[in-house]
């Protein structure tokens, strides 16, 4: 019973981290897009604009690493219990 417990647990701290890296994607996203609409608006030298625009790139190819790797992770944490049972583990791996 306390395995179970251990595994719910750790079910529910994995949907917690899954459903906040998802936030911080979101969030990035929308704040990417702002970044381009102030490098549409005519405010920013000509530098500004290439350093903008280059850290926009940058941060946009990280969030679609993260986007990827949280939705690996959740893809992985839906399989486990039928993992965990099929091959006999019982336990928390550290």
């Amino acid at each position: 019973m306390a395995d179970a417990s251990l595994s719910k647990r750790g079910i529910d701290m994995f949907d917690i981290i899954i459903r906040s890296a998802l936030d911080i994607v979101g969030q990035t996203e929308r704040l990417i897009d702002g970044m381009r609409r102030l490098l549409e608006s005519d405010g920013l030298d000509e530098v500004e604009v290439y350093e903008l625009d280059y850290e926009i790139e940058r941060l946009g190819d990280v969030v679609f690493n993260v986007d990827e790797a949280v939705r690996s992770l959740a893809r992985t944490v839906e399989c486990w219990p039928q993992t965990a049972l099929a091959h006999g583990i019982r336990r928390t791996l550290h």
